[in-house]
């Protein structure tokens, strides 16, 4: 299992490529270097590879965890608020490769406040002082994601 932290979480003595090779590294994934490159490239960070969290955004500090977590390849990915920080466009391309990763075969898990996120998920349930109120699909079924708007 792994998680996207709401608060990142990444290790401040390590840089971008570091931070998310030592996702894949605990996961014991081959390759570890090549997976956090590729996974760095497709959440937009290619860029920015030897750069530390104080040299980051928020938005990209919160891309650099999502990669963590896809690099480690395990089957279920648990993300608190993973659009939180971005702006629409990268929040949108987010969660277009967090859609990939579940019609691939992942269990991807988002918790959010952004009832316009939950339109793309194939199941939403919305708790309420601690009690789920609601299961199921979303309101009309899924929605594409690039057809948010928020």
């Amino acid at each position: 299992m792994s998680f996207v932290f709401q608060t990142f979480n990444l290790f401040p003595g390590l840089t971008a490529l570091e931070n998310v090779r030592f996702g894949a590294d605990v996961a014991r994934r081959p390759g570890a270097e090549a997976v956090a490159r590729e996974v760095l490239g497709h959440v937009g960070l290619a860029e920015r590879l030897h750069h530390f969290p104080h040299m980051l955004s928020g938005g990209e500090q919160q891309r650099v965890a999502i990669a963590r977590a896809l690099a480690t390849g395990n089957p279920i990915l648990l993300a608190d608020e993973p659009t939180g920080e971005l702006d629409h466009r990268t929040g949108v391309q987010i969660l277009g490769l967090l859609r990939e990763q579940a019609e691939a075969g992942r269990c991807v898990v988002i918790v959010t406040h952004n009832r316009v996120i939950s339109r793309t998920a194939d199941r939403v349930v919305e708790l309420s002082s601690g009690r789920v109120v609601s299961d199921g699909p979303p309101p009309g079924g899924p929605v594409p994601v690039e057809a948010l708007r928020w």
